[in-house]
């Protein structure tokens, strides 16, 4: 329908985008009401408004798939369908001139191999970028383990504040910690362990965080996983908010998220051409001479298979 990068989507079906409500309008569009078609109004980056309605592509699969009794081809296509999705997931790692190198966290789920080998490589450049853009969070014990290798002491993450007690979460250091000037970068869409990571970065007075407001989602969730039937056997959850995390300052981040040190976000044109700005200002900082063009082909997004 002729969308692109770097258009502003003015509204979706009559309703207003904006920080507050579009988490509400993805989960009724995408869950709750899914929609065969979208009414959007647009902006391009040259000020022309534009009216235009998407229908949904419909594909017909299976209904219901049970891994016991699928074929070795279904099995195999569910495997590909998880490899592609860890791959998405994996951290990336990019080295410039002058000593600077570039850690890409989809998410806090490496294990303490890999990151004991990201923070070896780490300690050969003085400064270490660390971009948790769009990083919805992870493993507790993956945040711990990153934070232990940016500090030479044990740091506390914040209190675990729940209805019965209040106990710390700690941060142990590791056995040589990567002690560099470091720079992190965030956005709206970094939530729970990588607004964790970002906020005491900046309580400690370890780095520069870059970036946007974060989502304000840290509360410590449990799953809890059931299922109903026999044959098949139809497995469901939910998930339950158990603590509030605050921060050594006394404040909560839910709801409110980190506030950068500098706030940056990429114009339409910057998303039109696929350029990263941000990125390249924290090369700026880090002393390298990196463009927006050059920054924006690093990590070049990858889309999710259909």
């Amino acid at each position: 329908k002729g969308l692109k990068p770097g258009d502003e989507v003015l509204t979706i079906n009559g309703f207003t985008p904006m920080r507050e409500s579009l988490t509400k309008m993805e989960y009724a569009l995408n869950a709750l009401v899914p929609q065969s078609s979208l009414r959007l109004d647009l902006r391009a980056p040259s000020g022309k408004i534009s009216h235009v309605v998407v229908k949904a592509k419909v594909r017909q699969t299976t209904a219901i798939m049970d891994y016991g009794d699928m074929t070795g081809r279904d099995r195999w296509r569910v495997g590909l369908e998880r490899e592609d999705e860890l791959r998405l997931m994996r951290p990336q790692c990019k080295e410039l001139s002058g000593g600077v190198m570039i850690l890409r966290l989809p998410i806090f789920l490496p294990t303490e191999t890999a990151l004991q080998d990201i923070i070896g490589k780490a300690r050969e450049h003085h400064t270490l970028i660390i971009d948790l853009r769009g990083n919805p969070g992870g493993a507790e014990s993956s945040l711990q383990d990153l934070l232990g290798a940016m500090f030479e002491k044990d740091v506390k993450i914040a209190d675990r504040v729940t209805r019965q007690a209040t106990k710390p979460l700690m941060a142990k250091t590791k056995h040589k910690a990567f002690t560099g000037q470091l720079i992190v970068l965030v956005d709206s869409r970094s939530a729970s362990a990588a607004e964790l990571f970002a906020r005491v970065v900046q309580i400690e007075k370890r780095g520069v965080v870059l970036g946007d407001r974060t989502s304000g989602s840290v509360m410590e969730a449990r799953y809890y996983g059931h299922e109903t039937g026999s044959n098949p056997v139809f497995h469901y959850g939910t998930s339950i908010s158990e603590a509030d995390l605050v921060m050594a300052d006394g404040k909560s981040l839910e709801h409110s998220g980190v506030t950068p040190d500098e706030t940056m976000l990429p114009s339409p044109t910057d998303l039109a051409n696929h350029f990263d700005p941000l990125l390249a200002r924290a090369a700026e900082i880090a002393g390298v001479n990196l463009s927006s063009e050059e920054a924006g082909k690093l990590f070049p997004y990858e889309w999710p298979k259909d």
